[in-house]
């Protein structure tokens, strides 16, 4: 009960402070990977004082019915709106979110297992409500998923070979070409300039594919994609369900064309990963070319390798 009423206190003062933080929702964002989730994740665990060597566990979406557990999931709920102590489980907000993944059938399937699982819990144990509340709605969407879905392909590709970063830099460059993009442009994306035109969409779609992570007929190669990005502590389950839940959501209308499918449904949804790939592999991207010729053109004031490094973060973050 100690427990219980601290955590009022946290997620009233979570409240305030992220209220400004769930205006800047991203339409890719989703319950369980998107940046404003991860943060109010963090600050839950800070507030509410669990160990943060637990981090890392949930960081891979690892939940087990631990009483610290619990009470992190109501405080993550609380503070995002998706649980309220009286009200229960916000079904409209799931909807609003996740929309045209969920609807009406899903919603009140949704409500009727909520209904049941907390018909066995005490009524006074807001933790555990919250927490099996959410278990209960993370499996079902899971279900729902795993049904099928026409923008990713989940089955591996016994040919595919994941390439290091340097190589997808090469293979970048050489759609460049291919595409025509303007020697500016390929420039510009070391500076994390990234310009939503035809030939930035095609190059985009050029380099997926030809790194065997895309294609026109079946979208996203997630098994390809899982190998390539080799997300820590993510599984392929885990790493499909996000992504599926995502490209859903950027689902392109027929008419587009290929090159606007890939860049608005496949590179919407994938960059933060590619990000993140490259940011791990920063020491070999900045070797190439792009990198070597950029530098060399800012002179002797140019940055040295380690600060340059971190300009690596806003060229994969500014888009």
């Amino acid at each position: 009960m100690v427990r219980d009423r601290s955590s009022i206190v946290v997620a009233t003062t979570l409240l305030g402070c992220l209220a400004l933080a769930s205006l800047l929702h991203c339409t890719e964002a989703n319950l369980f990977g998107g940046m404003i989730y991860q943060k109010a994740q963090q600050d839950c665990v800070l507030f509410i004082g669990i160990s943060p060597f637990r981090m890392e566990q949930y960081k891979k979406f690892v939940y087990p019915p631990d009483r610290d557990t619990m009470c992190l999931i109501r405080c993550i709920g609380i503070t995002l709106d998706f649980w309220d102590d009286t009200l229960g489980f916000n079904m409209d907000l799931a909807e609003q979110e996740f929309s045209p993944l969920i609807d009406a059938t899903f919603k009140k399937q949704l409500a009727q297992n909520i209904t049941h699982k907390l018909e066995l819990l005490d009524p006074l144990d807001n933790c555990a409500r919250a927490y099996y509340a959410f278990r209960t709605f993370r499996g079902l969407l899971r279900q729902l998923v795993a049904a099928g879905t026409t923008t990713t392909t989940i089955a591996p590709s016994v040919n595919f070979v994941p390439v290091t970063a340097v190589q997808l830099l090469d293979i970048i460059v050489d759609c460049a070409r291919e595409v025509n993009l303007p020697p500016a442009f390929l420039a510009s994306l070391t500076k994390g300039v990234i310009s939503d035109c035809a030939e930035v969409r095609c190059l985009i779609r050029c380099a997926a594919v030809r790194a065997g992570l895309y294609s026109d007929r079946e979208g996203a190669l997630i098994a390809n994609l899982h190998r390539q990005l080799d997300p820590p502590g993510e599984d392929l389950a885990s790493f499909n369900l996000r992504q599926s839940m995502c490209l859903q959501r950027n689902c392109q209308p027929p008419t587009a064309d290929n090159c606007t499918k890939a860049f608005k449904q496949f590179f919407t949804c994938l960059r933060p990963d590619f990000e993140q790939f490259f940011i791990r592999n920063r020491e070999s991207v900045l070797q190439h070319f792009l990198f070597k010729k950029e530098m060399a053109e800012e002179g002797p004031s140019s940055p040295t390798p380690a600060s340059h490094g971190k300009g690596l973060d806003i060229l994969f973050s500014s888009f």
